[in-house]
């Protein structure tokens, strides 16, 4: 009887002790979620009166052009089952636009650098044309893979323009 207790007593104990770590594990999870949210919203970056932030970045080669303004949900839900991986059943969650917003798709040919990002310093209007400057950053990910087409989607606030610019700043 005694033994009997004692067994009882320790797996408690071991249910207990599970509960308690998967509980701590899942609020650590939650606060990661968090700081991601807090991370995202705080790369929004303002160049006079045009605020941007990124959405999305990969690198495929894909028949893309320099650049794409994406205005609809449809357009979005295009560009996002081409850089769909096939390898995964799930996909990850499709971004949809406020009023006054669109995306931009950036995917400039690689001049510097043979296997490097991009990253968008400012943009700025210019009657209807959308002048974005940005630099090529290295990337060891993609110089390790030998990947040389970075794709990068940027939600932009603001009119629609007519016309983008992107302009290769000097590093």
């Amino acid at each position: 009887m005694l033994f009997e207790s004692l067994i009882m007593k320790r797996a408690w104990f071991l249910v207990l002790s599970f509960f308690m770590i998967a509980t701590g594990y899942s609020c650590r999870n939650i606060s990661a979620v968090k700081s991601d949210i807090k991370a995202e919203t705080s790369m929004s970056k303002q160049a006079g009166n045009i605020t941007f932030s990124e959405v999305k970045r990969s690198n495929y080669n894909l028949p893309l052009g320099e650049y794409r303004v994406i205005t609809t949900f449809s357009e979005t839900l295009d560009i996002y089952s081409q850089l769909a991986d096939k390898k995964f059943s799930r996909s990850e969650p499709i971004p949809t636009l406020s009023e006054d917003e669109f995306f931009l798709l950036l995917k400039p040919t690689l001049i510097k650098q043979k296997y490097g990002d991009i990253e968008v310093i400012k943009m700025e209007k210019d009657n209807s044309v959308l002048k974005v400057y940005y630099k090529e950053i290295g990337n060891s990910e993609y110089s390790l893979s030998k990947q040389n087409n970075p794709i990068l989607i940027l939600r932009v606030n603001g009119e629609i323009p007519t016309d983008v610019k992107l302009l290769l700043q000097k590093n």
